[in-house]
């Protein structure tokens, strides 16, 4: 159990450069964010030239922690006594998923910005029909989390996300996290715990055929949309336009608890969002990954005394990922049960 005593300092060397894991443009002025977009983007090379040693010895403390999680992800002793906790918590993750989405829609629509404060509806409506989609807004979300006309609000939320591409762009690839949950929550609309229930049967019989192989795929579509959100906010904030992250490190001083040059922060937060967002697409380590996101998202939040609201969706879509674990389209559980015919699912 050697392994078991090194964690914590595995643990500890792996999050130090994640602490810029925030939304940049939510904590910084408006005008501070028009100029650091005309920015060149990260000299990610330059940047390891210049630090060499240190970039080689946190990514061997990163790789050293990944394998640490992944020999007590498969101890038989912690599946014996975890997994039978996790496996009571997997029926209630689309529930979770459906409850994320009701609250911070009926969230966005409080606050007259879709999806993030710096999406204000006023932007891309005029004011009238920014009005209406306020109150449309508040109505989907609260009957999604009622449960009632869920795959119809759900439809509606999905047109809307897809409209915003015409004004914003690829920009719309940081809320990917959004349509994953509409879409799980479209497929599991009548899910436990759901008012819709009582109105299943009417459903035609062919209807009930799709939704039963759509259930089988939900969270696989729920995690990849969920990853790629990540893979693309920490390429549009630490990489293409890196003086984001570099001046959120700088006026918030992080370089006092963290004695690093300030892009050296930056790309290892960088490196350590891609490589979180790449493991939820894989399906490797969902669960510590989940619990890595959360751990940081409370932090940022404590720390940069941002919105609560626009971060409802990322803690959701953690938990409910967490509570769900593995699949066998996950890349890591496929792999062992190629070896142990039969197996668990991982534990973390």
């Amino acid at each position: 159990m050697r392994f078991l005593r090194l964690l914590p300092l595995s643990l500890a060397a792996l999050l130090v450069p994640a602490i810029a894991l925030a939304h940049e443009v939510y904590v910084l002025p408006k005008d501070v964010i028009a100029h650091d977009l005309t920015m060149p983007p990260l000299q990610v090379f330059d940047i390891i030239t210049a630090h060499t040693g240190q970039f080689f010895f946190w990514m061997f403390i990163c790789m050293w922690a990944i394998f640490t999680i992944l020999a007590i992800s498969i101890s038989k002793p912690i599946e014996r006594h975890i997994s039978p906790l996790l496996d009571r918590l997997k029926p209630y993750a689309p529930l979770v998923a459906r409850l994320t989405l009701g609250v911070a829609i009926t969230a966005s629509g409080y606050f007259g910005a879709l999806f993030g404060p710096e999406l204000p509806l006023a932007d891309f409506l005029h004011p009238v029909s920014a009005h209406a989609a306020t109150i449309l807004l508040i109505v989907c979300g609260t009957l999604i989390t009622a449960g009632l006309f869920t795959r119809i609000s759900a439809a509606i939320l999905m047109l809307f996300y897809l409209m915003m591409w015409q004004h914003y762009g690829t920009y719309m690839l940081t809320y990917l996290n959004y349509f994953g949950e509409m879409t799980i929550t479209l497929i599991v609309g009548n899910a436990t715990f759901a008012l819709d229930k009582y109105f299943h049967h009417l459903y035609p019989h062919m209807i009930h055929n799709i939704v039963a192989w759509l259930e089988k795929h939900s969270f696989l579509l729920l995690r990849v949309a969920f990853g790629s959100s990540l893979i693309y906010a920490s390429m549009y904030a630490k990489l293409i336009h890196a003086q984001l992250a570099i001046d959120t490190v700088t006026r918030y001083n992080l370089t006092n608890y963290f004695p690093f040059d300030p892009g050296f922060i930056v790309l290892g937060a960088f490196c350590i969002e891609l490589l979180l967002g790449l493991f939820f697409v894989f399906g490797i380590e969902v669960r510590f990954a989940s619990l890595f996101l959360l751990f940081w998202l409370t932090l940022s939040l404590l720390y940069f005394g941002e919105a609560v609201w626009p971060h409802i969706i990322l803690a959701g879509a953690a938990i409910a990922i967490f509570m769900h674990g593995y699949d066998k389209y996950t890349l890591q559980f496929g792999l062992m049960r190629m070896r142990y015919k039969g197996m668990h699912e991982p534990t973390l």
